[in-house]
């Protein structure tokens, strides 16, 4: 009947493996297989089952990788396959999350902790319709990065630090000015207001992994590979300002234009402009400068913010990172080294994405599953687990490719098949 040594036939399998993955648990796994396809499996089973399908699929992954590797290098970059649909507009984008791990062998080299929370890397490749335009589609900067009191908890919620004691009173909610609000006709399928000129995605695939960035990069590279990203007419990475992603683009993705996710430019600009200064000073200037960034005019704000440096002074190395002198010294370094990636004027006329906030939300997916203050992985299952949700979380065919080839290879006899 196509058993094998786990006792399940492989459609059995494909059923528990899918509730492993795509529940809060495997207790929760256990209690769906009984509720909705009247199978009986424990907790284990389904977490020993999850482990061996997961293993499997790194398997496969790590081979593509070794074999894509040994390509030449007109093959691996260079060259469109014909073969292959080749899309208008590519992008990636990698972020990180995080999962608890209990003491072990690491994947990479870590500073000792006291706790068990360790980073995953999660990378994201979406293909993309977008229009190119003669203008900027969408030149005032959006309402919402006006509002303050939102745009506060923006900042305090990615984790960046904010002046001392700021705070704004309930009629003080938008920075003065006429703005930009979302037309009514632009709203999308979901109630949702849709950016002007903003590309319509198309079709999503997702990595996830506790690997080093020197081994994600390669992943991450043959699964661009993988979908013809490197014969896309417009090709972007797009990420935060950490100096990974930059590694990462700069190693494997250089022929990519790098896109500085437009969410992480506020919390800089934001901080600066009111660091020492009274609530009605900093929304004076921060809306000058959010709109300057907005307009891919990161340059002409950077003289205005060397000027209030040298007015409040060096930062000492002791300082907070609240302190206006630290506040306004950070935005200048990471305006500085960003600018070239902040083009966002020319972005929206090549009909590109500007925001990360499709990886981010998949982090989210994956924490669902991974993440909570009682769960722990060892790195095998961790890696298990992840390699398993980005699978599922992905829009290509993968899983069903892996499961049809899977059971068309069952050793154990001849696998029945309902009929269509």
């Amino acid at each position: 009947m196509g058993l094998d040594r786990t006792g399940f036939s492989p459609r059995v399998q494909q059923k528990i493996v899918h509730a492993g993955v795509t529940n809060t648990s495997y207790q929760e796994a256990s209690r769906q297989l009984t509720a909705l396809a009247d199978l009986a499996v424990p907790p284990k089973p389904v977490e020993r089952l999850v482990h061996r399908i997961g293993q499997e699929r790194i398997d496969q992954r790590d081979a593509a990788v070794a074999a894509h590797q040994g390509l030449p290098l007109m093959e691996k970059d260079a060259v469109a396959d014909p073969e292959r649909p080749c899309p208008a507009v590519a992008m990636v984008s990698v972020d990180g999350g995080r999962i608890q791990v209990r003491s072990g062998a690491a994947t990479e080299p870590e500073p000792p902790r006291t706790g068990h929370w360790r980073e995953s890397k999660v990378a994201i490749l979406e293909t993309y319709h977008g229009e190119s335009h003669a203008e900027d589609p969408d030149p005032d900067v959006p309402r919402c990065f006006l509002d303050l009191k939102r745009t506060a908890e923006i900042v305090h919620g990615l984790g960046h630090p904010l002046p001392v004691g700021l705070s704004f009173e309930e009629g003080q909610t938008e920075v003065p000015g006429p703005g930009r609000d979302l037309p009514e006709a632009s709203s999308t399928a979901h109630g949702r207001s849709a950016r002007p000129g903003r590309p319509e995605r198309l079709v999503r695939s997702v990595l996830a992994s506790r690997a080093c960035s020197d081994d994600f990069g390669p992943m991450v590279h043959q699964a661009a590979w993988e979908r013809n990203f490197f014969g896309a007419r417009k090709p972007v990475l797009l990420g935060d300002g950490l100096p990974v992603n930059w590694t990462i683009h700069r190693r494997h993705f250089s022929t990519f234009a790098p896109i500085l996710d437009f969410v992480h430019a506020p919390s800089y600009v934001f901080a600066a402009a009111f660091a020492g200064r009274t609530p009605a000073e900093g929304a004076a200037v921060y809306r000058g400068w959010i709109q300057a960034v907005w307009s891919g005019q990161t340059a002409a704000i950077l003289p205005e913010l060397e000027a209030r440096s040298a007015e409040l002074g060096a930062a000492p190395a002791d300082c907070a990172d609240s302190d206006p002198r630290s506040l306004v010294s950070d935005a200048l370094r990471y305006l500085r080294n960003n600018a070239d990636r902040m083009r966002y004027d020319a972005y929206r006329r090549d009909g590109l994405p500007i925001m990360t906030g499709a990886v981010e939300s998949v982090i989210k997916r994956i924490n669902q599953r991974v993440k909570g203050s009682e769960k722990f992985w060892s790195e095998p299952g961790a890696e298990a687990i992840l390699q398993l949700r980005a699978d599922y979380l992905s829009e290509t065919p993968i899983v069903d490719a892996f499961w049809t080839t899977r059971e068309a290879e069952t050793p154990s006899g001849r696998v029945y098949r309902r009929a269509s």
